[in-house]
């Protein structure tokens, strides 16, 4: 048995009972005030209204993104019958794709087995100004924004985060399954020194309650967001996201006071094991100083 197996059992011991499922609240551009309540309680909320002022939506779409950026190269994930990979000993790998070939295959129906997750500040850091902050996190502490870009019926596993999360949906749909962070003990967390300590060996979408029997206990949330629709994730609570359309959606992570220590930790850890996209800036360098050597 492992350390984290061993924690939830005593977490269970501890809570008796598996959290109750709830509707999500719905809130239209809620006040600073009222969001901080949100942030209070550890409560995830459907948000409407946040791109409403975003100026220039129209270079969003993606035939305007493709004549910007076409032959940038743009860090993604790939993919496997449409869904990431959910290896716990190699961990979520990333690769390069030039984004206008993987444009164009979107556009012709031929989907590619690679979703496209980009820091937007280093890799779009044009967007800047087009994709605003929201309110709620500008002024955070630690902030970093990803772009995400996929073909119908791509998937991530079941993962939680340890920043916060203000996800807006910009085109396309997707469908979130979510649990609150309280529902940990029942969902059958990798090992801490995996390289996905944050992903759940379960799948909601494909039950295997003979496998994992104490998930039985847990009903996920359903939730299908629309373009221009907004959701914020907590802190550790689950969501296993797939997209339904050609989707684009950016995410907002941030953190304040200890949450944000314990995520520059968590992003050290993950830089010197070079996992998620620091494996790929680790060999992006490598082989930009290959080359400089080699000339």
């Amino acid at each position: 048995m492992s350390g984290r197996e061993i924690l939830d059992g005593l977490a269970r011991v501890l809570r008796r009972h598996p959290p109750a499922p709830t509707r999500l609240p719905r809130a239209v551009r809620p006040t600073l005030q009222r969001f901080k309540q949100f942030r209070r309680a550890s409560q995830a909320v459907l948000l409407g209204g946040l791109a409403d002022d975003w100026p220039d939506r129209q270079n969003l779409s993606l035939a305007r993104l493709r004549e910007r950026f076409g032959n940038r190269l743009i860090s993604g994930m790939p993919t496997k019958h449409g869904q990431l990979n959910n290896d716990p000993r190699a961990g979520v790998i990333f690769e390069t794709v030039r984004f206008g070939d993987y444009v164009d295959r979107l556009e012709r129906g031929d989907w590619p087995e690679f979703y496209l997750a980009a820091p937007g500040e280093t890799w779009f850091p044009e967007l800047r100004d087009e994709v605003r902050a929201p309110e709620y996190c500008r002024d955070a502490s630690w902030r970093i924004s990803r772009i995400w870009l996929s073909a119908p019926q791509m998937s991530a596993p079941l993962h939680r985060d340890v920043a916060q999360n203000i996800f807006v949906q910009l085109i396309g749909r997707k469908r979130f399954y979510l649990y609150p962070a309280a529902a940990t003990p029942w969902l059958y967390s990798n090992p801490v020194r995996s390289a996905l300590p944050n992903y759940s060996r379960f799948d909601p979408e494909k039950p295997d309650y003979e496998r994992f029997p104490l998930s039985r206990a847990l009903q996920p949330l359903e939730v299908i967001l629309e373009p221009g629709d907004a959701i914020y994730l907590p802190s550790g609570w689950w969501h296993q996201v797939r997209s339904l359309d050609v989707s684009l959606s950016v995410s907002f992570f941030f953190a304040d006071g200890a949450l944000a220590f314990a995520v520059r930790a968590a992003e050290f850890v993950k830089r010197m094991r070079g996992l998620e996209i620091y494996g790929l800036e680790t060999r992006r360098r490598a082989s930009l100083a290959g080359s400089s050597q080699a000339q």
